[in-house]
């Protein structure tokens, strides 16, 4: 009796020490990375993609492919709230083969709490997946954050794959935004009187068509008129749209009016008809950001009628511009984007999605806005459509007969041509490259040709050159 007394002890010390190893046991999980929110994630292109890559495909680097990670594109930002309760993490990363044919370079870097714990050094297409590995104890906020890599950031396709964190105590892991999802507006709200806004000053040459909106805050209805409008131009009291054509090169003082039932206002305008237009940063929409290559005609609808509804346009903001992605594109499985790239004179065709460019044009100019779009001076855009080496020309006239204000011209593939096309082939060329750009008299060349057919044009386009910062521009 004595001797089972004793032993009582022992053996609940025994189940008590069990149970203790169990529980640490049990404690310790896998919580995968792509098992987490990853909407919270930012980035520069796309949209953070679990187990696929930016683009939707399956994630592989240097011809391996893997069935798990997280998909993204540079920049970009992932913030983890640990509060201590993972102990590891590890990962393969690099640059997605999906982009092949292009000139990608990221670097991975991960933070913790501040400090930086780990960094992969800059990575290339074709480089192998690279191990990471890092202990976080302690960390109570870790950030997966992928740079540029020092060329910008176009076709950067970056995977985190068979990323995992060792925890204890937890199944899984939050992640945080620190761009806040509640819409506000800090600008107060406008006045029910009047106020005059836009630009105080608009340069126009001789013999262009001429459009302006003279542009007010306040209560509708709302009248406009204007002192002193010159010979040839004329206003509509109801929209505060200016038109005609000037004939003779000049400065023009004005006085803009604008009334409503709760007042008036009234501020001085100058008109200057002369070989310079722009004479104020333009204000306005690109679809890149919001369609990417999902554009189409009734989405630049709908955004022009969003600028109009909104009251942006009340404060001056004009243009809404097409990005990549109007014209045919050589690697799309989308029908929409497929089609002959140029007729027969080498005219651009745009691709089914814009089957009236001049439409279009007149219905955003209708609502007292301007209209702009895009391309490159290499035969290919960054995104693969059809660009305007050889035809520039063509293009400009184009871009003035469907009557647009304003063109982005983007370098893209324009390095791969420095020397002519390669055997007469566009099809050898990749769509972006920074061959030259760095050369001043090159990085202008193609820059320049476009200009100057700009200017023959018989009505005023905005030039937006877009090459990256090279050449110290």
């Amino acid at each position: 009796m004595e001797k089972g007394k004793r032993m009582k002890p022992f053996i609940l010390g025994i189940i008590v020490l069990l149970a203790l190893l169990g529980v640490q046991t049990t404690s310790a999980q896998t919580v995968w990375l792509d098992q987490l929110d990853l909407s919270a994630a930012t980035q520069g292109y796309g949209t953070p993609r679990s187990n696929k890559t930016v683009d939707g495909r399956p994630l592989t680097i240097a011809g391996k492919t893997f069935e798990r990670g997280f998909g993204s594109h540079s920049e970009s930002l992932l913030t983890i709230i640990l509060d201590g309760k993972a102990t590891l993490f590890t990962a393969l990363v690099g640059i997605d083969d999906e982009v092949k044919g292009q000139q990608p370079a990221a670097e991975f870097i991960i933070n913790g709490d501040g400090k930086q714990l780990w960094r992969s050094g800059v990575m290339r297409l074709g480089d192998e997946a690279k191990p990471c590995s890092v202990k976080l104890d302690g960390v109570k906020k870790l950030e997966l954050v992928v740079t540029d890599g020092g060329n910008g950031n176009y076709y950067d396709h970056v995977d985190w794959v068979d990323a995992k964190f060792e925890t204890t105590g937890v199944t899984t892991l939050k992640t945080y935004n620190p761009v806040s999802s509640e819409i506000y507006i800090l600008t107060p709200k406008p006045a029910a009187s009047p106020k005059i806004t836009g630009a105080k000053v608009f340069g126009v040459r001789p013999g262009s068509p001429f459009q302006f909106m003279a542009t007010a805050t306040g209560d509708r209805p709302m009248t406009f008129s204007a002192v002193n409008l010159p010979k040839g131009l004329k206003m509509d009291p109801k929209t505060g749209i200016i038109t005609g054509k000037l004939a003779k090169a000049g400065a023009y003082n004005l006085v803009l009016k604008a009334k409503n039932a709760k007042g008036s206002a009234e501020r001085k305008f100058r008109i200057v008809c002369g070989d310079r237009i722009a004479l104020t940063p333009p204000m306005g929409w690109n679809s890149w950001n919001c369609f990417a290559q999902e554009v189409s005609t009734d989405k630049v609808k709908r955004a022009a009628n969003a600028m109009v509804s909104s009251g942006l346009i009340n404060h001056g903001w004009t243009y809404i511009n097409i990005d990549d992605f109007w014209e045919n594109n050589r690697d799309s499985k989308d029908q929409s984007l497929r089609g002959k790239f140029r007729d027969e004179a080498g005219n651009i065709v745009p691709n089914s999605r814009f089957t009236d460019m001049k439409g279009l044009a007149d219905y955003v100019h209708g609502l007292g806005l301007k209209i702009g779009l895009y391309s490159s001076p290499g035969p290919w855009t960054c995104g693969g459509c059809a660009g305007s080496y050889g035809y520039e020309k063509q293009d400009a006239e184009s871009y003035a007969k469907w009557g647009f204000d304003y063109l982005k011209y983007d370098w893209c593939s324009y390095g791969n041509v420095l020397e002519g096309l390669p055997e007469n082939d566009p099809s050898k060329v990749s769509s972006l490259s920074y061959k030259g750009g760095n050369v001043l008299e090159t990085a202008v060349k193609p820059f320049k040709g476009m200009g100057d057919l700009l200017r023959q044009q018989p009505r005023d386009i905005v030039f937006s050159v877009c090459q990256y910062g090279m050449s110290d521009v």
